[in-house]
C-alpha cells in the first residue's frame, strides 16, 4: 500500500516510523516531512494547504491512506475534501477537529454531554473579562486562547495579576491571532495530568495507553508552555480502577456524544485529563495523535499499526491487534535555544545527532530538522526527541541521560527532570 503521511514534526516521523514496520512493506510518502521521514520513505513539497494539489498527489502516487498528522489542516477541512474525493484518509472531518479547533465549542460539547469539565466562561472584550476577575474572588484561573494556538494558547495563572496579563496578552496584544479573537477563563484544577490516545470510528473506538507529558519549558515545571518537553508511559498513577471511572465518566460519554451530534468521527481522539479527589476532568481534547506522546505510546504497542488506521478509516475496528508490549517508555525533547520564544534555526548538529541514532538502546525521532547532503541542520523549535524503552523508568532514564550527558549540544537544550518522580517504579 502507497501511504501520505501529512506534517513535519516528531509525531510524523513517529507514525512514519510505525508505519514502516507494519508487515505489508508499505511505501510511505511525508509531505513535508523532516529528516527523519526521510530515511524511512519519501518527503515531498506538497502543501496541504491545497487541497486539490492533494487530491491530484494521492491519484498520482495510487495512495491508499492517508494519515493526517497536525491539527491545523483537520480544522480546515482536508479530511473532508478527501473523503469526497473517494480517497481513503485516517483523521476527522472539520467538525469532528473542532473538539480541538476551538475551546469554546469542546466546552459547549462537555456540557450538553454530562462530561466532567472545569467551570468557565467566555469572553470577547477584553474590558468584560478584566472585570471578571476583579469581581470573580478567583485566586488561580487558566486562561486559554479559543483557537489553534500550537499547544501554548493555555495560560497557567497563580493570581488576579497573572490573569490580568493573560487576558491582555491574547485579547488586546493578540499574541495568538485569530486563536484570540475568544478566550475562556475556567477555574484551575489540582491534581495530576494524564493524556490518552484512543482510534476511534464512529462509535468504536480502541484505547491505546495513558502518558504524562511535560509542558512547561525548563526543569521544574518552570517557564512557558511548550507543545511538550518530554513524557512518559504508561503512567503508573492511572490504576485499572481509575481507568475504569475515566472509561464510564468521560470515553463513553464522549464516543457518544459524538454520535449524538451526528459527527463521524474517524481518527486519533486525544483525551487531556485532570484527576482531581473529586474524580477524573476533560482539560483539552485534541483531534490527533499527541506529540511527544505518540513518541512514546507507539514504540510500546504491538501489532500491525497501519492495518488498525486503515480499519479505523473504513468504519471498523474489528480485529484490531493492537496490544500493549509491557514496556516503559520515556522520551526526552532537544529544543532550539529560545523556545518556545525566537530561536535561530540552520544550527549545525550532525556531530550531536550522529552519536544519539547509533545508540541501539535509543529512538530518535527528527522533528525540527534538515538534511543537506550528509550533514544535518536545526529547522525548527523542537528538534529531536529521544525514547529509550526499558522494564522500568530508572532504566529508561538513565538511557536517554547518559547519552545526552557527553554532547555539547550548541544551540541545544533539553529538561533534566522528565519522569524524575518515577525512578523507583
Amino acid at each position: 500500500m502507497n501511504v501520505l503521511v501529512i506534517g513535519s514534526g516528531g509525531r510524523e516521523h513517529a507514525l512514519v516510523w510505525a508505519i514502516s514496520r507494519s508487515p505489508g512493506n508499505p511505501t510511505i510518502f511525508c509531505a513535508p516531512g523532516n529528516a527523519g521521514t526521510g530515511a524511512l520513505g519519501t518527503n515531498t513539497d506538497l502543501d496541504s494547504d491545497d487541497h486539490e494539489e492533494v487530491v491530484k498527489f494521492c491519484r498520482d502516487e495510487k495512495i491508499g491512506l492517508v494519515v493526517i498528522g497536525p491539527e491545523a489542516p483537520l480544522v480546515d477541512g482536508l479530511a473532508d475534501t478527501l473523503r469526497e474525493n473517494k480517497i481513503r484518509i485516517f483523521g476527522p472531518g472539520k467538525e469532528g477537529a473542532m473538539l480541538e479547533g476551538s475551546k469554546v465549542f469542546s466546552k459547549g460539547f462537555c456540557d450538553r454531554h454530562g462530561i466532567p469539565t472545569a467551570a468557565y466562561k467566555v469572553f470577547e472584550d477584553y474590558n468584560k473579562a478584566h472585570v471578571f476577575i476583579d469581581n470573580s474572588g478567583l485566586e488561580t484561573c487558566v486562561v486559554k486562547a479559543d483557537g489553534l494556538a500550537a499547544g501554548k494558547g493555555a495560560i497557567v495563572c497563580d493570581d488576579s495579576i497573572d490573569a490580568h496579563a493573560a487576558i491582555d496578552t491574547i485579547l488586546k496584544e493578540r499574541k495568538f491571532g485569530d486563536a484570540g479573537n475568544q478566550t475562556i477563563i475556567e477555574d484551575r484544577l489540582s491534581g495530576f495530568e494524564t493524556t490518552l490516545l484512543t482510534l476511534v470510528s464512529g462509535s468504536n473506538y480502541v484505547k491505546l495507553l495513558y502518558s504524562q507529558d511535560h509542558k512547561r519549558a525548563f526543569d521544574g515545571d518552570r517557564g512557558p508552555n511548550t507543545g511538550g518537553m518530554g513524557v512518559f508511559a504508561p503512567t503508573p498513577k492511572v490504576t485499572p480502577e481509575l481507568d475504569e471511572i475515566i472509561t464510564r465518566d468521560i470515553i463513553e460519554p464522549t464516543i457518544k456524544g459524538l454520535a449524538d451530534d451526528k459527527i463521524d468521527y474517524m481518527g486519533c481522539l486525544y483525551f487531556g485529563l485532570m484527576i482531581t479527589d473529586e474524580g477524573p476532568y476533560v482539560i483539552e481534547y485534541n483531534c490527533r495523535f499527541g506529540d511527544p506522546e505518540a513518541q512514546a505510546v507507539l514504540p510500546l504497542m504491538k501489532g500491525d499499526f497501519l492495518n488498525a488506521l486503515k480499519k479505523a478509516s473504513e468504519g471498523n475496528l474489528d480485529g484490531v491487534d493492537l496490544r500493549y508490549s509491557g514496556k516503559k517508555a520515556l522520551t526526552v525533547i532537544l529544543a532550539s535555544e529560545g523556545y518556545p520564544g525566537k530561536y535561530t534555526k540552520g544550527i549545525a548538529i550532525s556531530n550531536d545527532i550522529g552519536p544519539l541514532e547509533e545508540n541501539e538502546n535509543l529512538i530518535i525521532f527528527h522533528a525540527g530538522t534538515r538534511r543537506d547532503g550528509n550533514l544535518l541542520f536545526t529547522n525548527g523549535g523542537r528538534v529531536v526527541a529521544i525514547t529509550a524503552l526499558g522494564d522500568d523508568f530508572k532504566q529508561c532514564r538513565d538511557q536517554v541521560y547518559s547519552s545526552l550527558a557527553p554532547l555539547r549540544l550548541k544551540g541545544l537544550f533539553y529538561r533534566k527532570d522528565i519522569g524524575q518522580e518515577l525512578v523507583t517504579v
